[in-house]
Order: C-alpha cells, then sequence, then structure tokens
C-alpha cells in the first residue's frame, strides 16, 4: 500500500530483480485486458479527479 510510507520518506529506484513489472512478463496481452476491464474502471469510480483527467 503506498500510503504505508512515510510523508517526505525516500526511497530510491533502481532495477531490482523480480520486481512488480518483472511478473508480468510474457503476459502483456492478458495483462492489457485487465486493465481495460478491471482496473480503470476501478479507478475511474474510486477518483473524480482522475475520471474528470481521464475524460478531457
Amino acid at each position: 500500500d503506498h500510503r504505508a510510507a512515510d510523508e517526505g520518506q525516500i526511497f530510491p529506484l533502481d532495477m531490482a530483480l523480480n520486481s512488480a513489472d518483472d511478473q508480468y512478463k510474457g503476459c502483456k496481452e492478458k495483462m492489457a485486458n485487465l486493465v481495460k476491464t478491471k482496473y480503470l474502471k476501478k479507478e475511474l469510480s474510486n477518483s473524480d479527479d482522475f475520471r474528470n483527467a481521464w475524460e478531457s
């Protein structure tokens, strides 16, 4: 959960192996479909600001 970090705390980014992005290697189409059919709908319904930006 991204909200668990303390405000102002810095987490450096690196090329960590086995990161979340690496977990989707080889299933591009499946993840694209999930984004379109599940995750985008959830984000649009959870945030008025995001929905307004997406629709403009």
